[in-house]
């Protein structure tokens, strides 16, 4: 069931629209009228208005808010609502209270009765309250004052809107469904349902045996739960399945009755059966030791459920044919194996077998019923001594019957005449449908005769047999808390914070010191999760360790858990913290999503201490939502970007080897418990992309992409110098890289991010500038430009442009001689650091233009002509690696 959250919000009359649309004839004038009146009185501040908010039909997994706009993304599905800007009301109400429609403005409730059957439709749009097809204005000043809060209260995660101080919550969403077969891995038989319990329902001769069937020629009258038997096909009992669904809140049984659930091959092919959950935690027909069948199970916790099927209609005259054909491959030599799927997506293993018998059933009669074969919810063991089937739990709850053996179609029981009225005062009854028994407390240690028929698929009725059962004591049921969220650090501390609410407070004095040690506490992975942040083994050695597994109370006080202080000590318990100190997580296979742990407290049955004897409290489940951080919740970008794309130059070369580039593009969110993460950060892509779509590695052959903050990233020389001697430019300048960081040493709880890289060569972005001014002045006598004011500038260093400033160099910090030595028209270079430069100009009216730098500054030259308004000065340079770049400055005579 999904949770329900009231929420306070005053948004005109109601910020979302009903959720369902309803229609009625009822007038609503008067009522709707006076309220108006005292509505359209009220100042426009936001004040309260409550409402329930089902999550709009499921988690949430986001919320935002932009541009008047609020959006709420569920289940991949985003809706967007368009919140007005009004003005006019304050402190307005709106509910629905049973059938009736409550207004409340100001303190003033009126109740407008609506109808049982038809409910007109209430909605909001753009501040308009709509009732049936009338319109009422209610206007709110929202004064786009719309925040979005992240609640991450340990079992009470929500993603909320807050509007003027007021807020919606919607509960948050955590990982997809995850649907898993409780059968340690191996494949599970839709078979006969004497094999119920046993190797998975895998018969042991699958030739001689299977789901029973037979093809009826004529009806059969039969007054059991399944009603007459129909001619055609005709199935017995079969085994049934039981799977662990995770978010534990996920309801398989809706899905299941939506026709989400079906049996699919590896080749797309749907089994002709319907899929039918049944939801656990002993609601019923769901707990059983090693006796089950039919929707019984051994031990279905919640969020497990027990799958049975139903077959489709076959083909008219070919039921026989089909029964036995549509679930083997096409040479009928197998059995096809299917994967469980939801909504068309395949969510288990292909695990699931089908077993059909390879013949009609034709008995010529009906067995007579055996207390060995009959099961009541799967609890109870039969006494072949006593002919009595004992420790039926009493536990007011229903307990489906079933008969384990697939020849059978169907059972009726009744409660034998002369026990009809003990059952009446002991609180005994078989259910309306007649599929299911329940016992009241009153009925513990008593025994109740059942008249037992059967019915088998051939339409043959056994003989009424009248069968004993007696009633037992129940032990506690299952308890569920709300789910903790549990985000993955990298800090030393990675400690699990469990709130177990009033689980140990609401323990009765006599129950507290009855615990009376510390083992009698004891805590468990479900399920064989092998994927949880201890392994299973692993978390069952924190039991008992004092130093791994701390209590806490309401205000976060240490309690002393010693076997001497426990019987005062355990009701004040209201946190519990398991111990993780270390830099690596303990189960390095765990897992983001939905786990579940859980808390079984015992009691000592004996005060002496040769009695070591215990029986259950009660037992609690606590589902455990592991959440992974996003790449940006724990790095901020570093050094130079250009919008989404990282800046970097080759800083270094060994020619012909390698060059040298800097990636340390993000560091760690500072003040945080991920101080120093950005030194773990690796790269597992770095590619350019050539001919379009061909991605080519550019790091030098055995490069290592780990811890990369600290150290410099060398670079295929060759990869980077192709035909380098005729473009003059690097054989490429954008990359593409994906960084990763690997938290806790956990595979999944891997972040990454992708990025492109904009690559710079050694003297690549250089301007030029005139004092402050983009233009520089050409001395009209001597066509000079004065070098004290001409300045080169990279990266926000600077050099004169004269032949002294240039050959003393522009500081570099990134370089590890701090700066590049710039000389005319070098031929040999010997460092790296060293830049060729060639100088250039065009000018109008000039023949033979030409640019050269001196001691004071540049000097155009010409062959003849002479400057009519302007020209441009260009600076070509050349680094060792062969890449030629250009920086140009305009100028203009002196006047």
């Amino acid at each position: 069931m999904r949770k329900k959250y009231l929420s306070a919000l005053l948004f005109g009359a109601l910020l979302f629209a009903s959720a369902g649309t309803f229609t009625s004839c009822k007038d609503y004038d008067d009522d709707i009228n006076n309220l108006q009146e005292q509505i359209n009185t009220i100042a426009s501040s936001l004040n309260d208005l409550k409402t329930k908010v089902d999550a709009l039909g499921g988690y949430v997994e986001n919320v935002t808010f932009a541009d008047g706009v609020l959006s709420v993304t569920t289940g991949g599905n985003t809706v967007t609502y368009n919140i007005p800007d009004k003005t006019g009301v304050n402190e307005v109400a709106l509910a629905l209270e049973g059938n009736n429609l409550v207004l409340t403005v100001d303190g003033n409730k009126q109740t407008i009765e609506l109808p049982s059957q038809e409910i007109p439709e209430i909605k909001v749009e753009n501040g308009i309250l709509y009732v049936g097809d009338k319109e009422y204005p209610l206007t709110v000043d929202v004064d786009n004052n719309v925040q979005i809060v992240d609640d991450n209260i340990p079992g009470n995660e929500t993603i909320g809107v807050q509007i003027n101080g007021e807020t919606v919550a919607f509960p948050k969403a955590f990982a997809d469904v995850r649907i898993s077969l409780e059968n340690d891995g191996d494949d599970f038989y839709f078979t006969d349902a004497k094999f119920a319990g046993s190797n998975n329902g895998n018969p042991t001769d699958k030739q001689e045996n299977g789901i029973h069937w037979t093809i009826a020629s004529s009806d059969t009258k039969w007054d059991g739960p399944k009603g007459d038997i129909k001619a055609g096909l005709v199935v017995g009992q079969v085994t049934a399945a039981e799977v662990s669904v995770r978010p534990i809140n996920y309801d398989l049984a809706a899905a299941s009755k939506a026709g989400q659930l079906t049996l699919v091959s590896s080749k797309g092919e749907v089994a002709p059966v319907t899929v039918i959950a049944t939801p656990g935690q002993k609601q019923g027909p769901l707990t059983n030791d090693s006796r089950a069948a039919d929707v019984n199970f051994n031990t279905v916790d919640q969020g497990d459920y027990v799958l049975t099927l139903q077959f489709d209609k076959f083909t008219d005259g070919k039921e026989a044919e089909e029964i036995i054909s549509k679930f083997a491959n096409e040479d009928q030599t197998a059995n096809i194996k299917y994967a469980l799927a939801l909504n068309g997506v395949v969510v288990t293993d292909y695990s699931f077998i089908i077993d059909t018998q390879l013949k009609a059933d034709a008995q010529p009669s009906c067995e007579t019923p055996e207390g060995s074969k009959f099961v009541i919810g799967g609890l109870g063991e039969w006494d072949s001594s006593n002919k009595v089937l004992s420790d039926v739990p009493a536990d007011k709850l229903y307990h489906r019957m079933s008969y384990l053996d697939g020849r059978i179609y169907d059972m009726k029981v009744a409660i034998n005449a002369k026990d009809v009225a003990d059952a009446e005062v002991y609180g005994v009854e078989i259910s309306e449908d007649g599929t299911s028994i329940m016992a009241g407390s009153n009925a513990v240690g008593r025994t109740f005769a059942l008249d037992v028929t059967l019915i088998d698929v051939n339409g043959n009725i056994s003989k009424t047999e009248t069968l004993t059962v007696m009633f037992t004591e129940t032990v506690a049921q299952d308890v569920t808390l709300s789910p903790v969220t549990y985000n993955v650090t990298p800090a030393k501390d990675k400690s699990l914070l469990v709130d177990v609410g009033d689980v140990f407070s609401s323990l009765s004095a006599s129950e507290a010191i009855s615990i009376d040690k510390l083992e009698n506490i004891d805590w468990q992975v479900e399920d064989n999760d092998v994927t949880f942040l201890w392994s299973v083994d692993g978390f069952d050695k924190l039991n008992g360790n004092t130093g791994l597994i701390k209590y806490y109370d309401k205000d976060m006080n240490d309690i002393d858990m010693s076997d001497d202080k426990i019987d005062e000590a355990v009701r004040s318990i209201r946190y519990v913290k398991f111990i993780i100190d270390t830099d690596n997580y303990p189960n390095t296979n765990a897992k983001r999503g939905e786990h579940l742990i859980s808390v079984t407290i015992n009691r000592n049955i004996s005060a002496s201490d040769n009695n070591s004897a215990t029986k259950l409290i009660k037992k609690v489940n606590i589902p455990v939502h592991v959440v992974r951080p996003d790449w940006e919740d724990v790095f901020v970008k570093n050094g130079e970007w250009n919008g989404d794309k990282f800046v970097t130059r080759i800083v270094a070369t060994n020619a012909y080897d390698y060059a040298e580039i800097s990636m340390n593009a993000f560091d760690e969110i500072k003040g945080s418990e991920w101080d120093g993460a950005a030194d773990g950060i690796y790269l597992t892509k770095l590619v350019y992309t050539a001919d379009g779509n061909n991605d080519v590695p550019v790091a030098k052959d055995g490069e290592d992409l780990k811890n990369i903050t600290g150290k410099a990233v060398k670079l295929d020389y060759r990869t980077l110098t192709q035909d380098i001697a005729n473009t003059k430019k690097l054989a490429y300048n954008t990359m593409h890289t994906v960084a990763a960081y690997k938290i806790g040493n956990v595979e999944d709880f891997i972040i990454t991010k992708e990025f492109d890289v904009q690559l710079q060569s050694i003297f690549e972005g250089t301007t030029l500038m005139y004092g402050d001014k983009s233009v520089a002045t050409l001395n009209a006598a001597d066509y000079t430009i004065d070098g004290s004011k001409l300045v080169l500038k990279l990266k926000g260093n600077s050099v004169n442009v004269t032949t002294t400033a240039l050959n003393a160099g522009i500081a570099a910090p990134y370089y590890a001689d701090n700066k590049f030595i710039l000389k005319e028209n070098i031929t040999n270079f010997t460092m790296v650091n060293e830049i060729s430069y060639a100088a250039s100009a065009d000018a109008s009216g000039l023949v033979g233009a030409g640019a050269k730098v001196t001691e004071t500054g540049v000097q155009i030259t010409k062959t003849s002509g002479q400057v009519n308004n302007g020209g441009t000065f260009t600076l070509t340079f050349t680094d060792i690696m062969g890449v030629q770049t250009t920086t140009s400055i305009n100028f203009e005579l002196s006047k």
